[in-house]
């Protein structure tokens, strides 16, 4: 087991924004090169533990759900946590088909004890990292010292997951809200539906669609030159704001049912008992913004959108603008590549092999090999545009 120290980052955040001058311990746990199992950072006594995708194994679709969450469950246990101290998962499963959904909510339900159901979203992918797998699961869990300043409250329980968990400390709370999904006739209706489920579970939680800071829309068979108006459509009715959040939009093959052609998943940060929240909206685009800030009284919590290359250019250019393009978002956020604590990739035509130009590129913009973040790599169905072969998001926490 190894770990290393950066003194510049602050505990909790991303589950939860904390306010304060102490500079916190973060503690990199089992590093495999490009990205660690485990990211921790603690403040003030709250510590924030970042898993990445685990996968399973076995001969059966239960065997693989099972050995995944177990092997979640064993990272918890590295970092001095339990499953009752999780409070989001995603659960990502390869040629997904929706009649095999009990089977993963049967043994997500088994794992949680009831009262500590975390956040949910799951979704059908085209591949994992390697052929054989077919279950990654990665989470976010949230454990306190004895005294300290931590609150955690579970919104809406349903069938082994919470609708939304409120994440509070040192005045500012984190809401995550889990993968909504609703009904309509078409794309746009969705959408809206949608939409109007994730305001409900944010109110549910004390917060509002102007709090959001990140969100995340997966669509089933997207095709970017057909589905995006209908998408901008159904949003625009159910969704209005001066500043949008940072987001990251994914076609994917299969959701829970076959009703279901969007789900929506997101994150909110809102100032209690008289703690404000100060925001920064770093670039707007159309219907979302590259980089939100969200800063209480100490450390900035960066959220960077999924950062594209030229769609077109070989995988080995996109990834090198991609890895350029996050190294500039983060440094319009006052942040270096040394502040990521999590990362997610996302591959449209993912191949085994495809990782060594990523690595190339990675270290190419000086992005380190010690100190690196947790991290997922999914084969999805499909990006924002045809001929668009990588999407990496991120969150970076910096110190006043």
């Amino acid at each position: 087991m190894a770990y290393r120290n950066r003194l510049p980052l602050v505990a909790g955040l991303l589950a939860c924004l904390m306010p304060g001058v102490a500079a916190a311990q973060v503690d990199y746990i089992d590093p495999m090169g490009g990205f660690t199992q485990v990211v921790t950072t603690t403040h003030e006594g709250v510590k924030t533990i970042f898993v990445s995708g685990q996968v399973g194994r076995g001969d059966t679709l239960r065997e693989h759900v099972e050995s995944a969450f177990a092997g979640v469950v064993r990272r918890l246990e590295q970092a001095g946590a339990t499953p009752e101290d999780v409070v989001k998962v995603r659960i990502f499963v390869k040629d997904f088909e929706p009649a095999q959904y009990p089977v993963v909510a049967e043994v997500r339900r088994a794992t949680f004890p009831e009262g500590h159901w975390p956040t949910s979203t799951m979704i059908g992918v085209r591949a994992l990292f390697a052929e054989s797998l077919r279950v990654e699961i990665e989470a976010i869990a949230v454990v306190a010292e004895p005294g300290a300043d931590l609150e955690i409250e579970r919104f809406n329980p349903a069938n082994g997951f919470s609708g939304a968990v409120a994440v509070t400390a040192h005045g500012v709370k984190t809401v995550y809200v889990a993968g909504q999904v609703g009904g309509g006739d078409g794309l746009a209706d969705q959408t809206a539906a949608v939409w109007g489920r994730v305001g409900r579970q944010l109110e549910a939680a004390g917060a509002s669609f102007a709090d959001l800071v990140k969100a995340t829309t997966y669509i089933v068979d997207f095709d970017p030159e057909t589905d995006l108006a209908s998408y901008r459509t159904g949003r625009g009715q159910a969704l209005s704001l001066p500043d949008m959040p940072a987001s990251t939009l994914l076609g994917i093959p299969a959701l829970a049912a076959e009703q279901f052609r969007i789900e929506i998943d997101g994150i909110a940060v809102v100032g209690t008992d008289g703690q404000s929240v100060d925001r920064a909206f770093i670039d707007p685009a159309t219907g979302f913004t590259q980089v939100v800030t969200a800063r209480g009284s100490g450390p900035t919590v960066v959220q960077v959108s999924g950062q594209v290359g030229q769609p077109g250019d070989p995988l080995d250019s996109q990834a090198d603008q991609v890895y350029a393009n996050l190294r500039r978002r983060l440094e319009a956020a006052g942040a270096a590549p040394e502040d990521l604590l999590k990362i997610v990739i996302y591959m449209p035509e993912y191949t085994q092999g495809d990782f060594a130009a990523l690595d190339a590129a990675r270290k190419a913009h000086g992005f380190p090999d010690e100190a690196v973040p947790a991290a997922t790599l999914l084969g999805i169905q499909s990006l924002f545009a045809a001929g668009a072969l990588l999407e990496i998001e991120g969150i970076a926490v910096v110190a006043p």
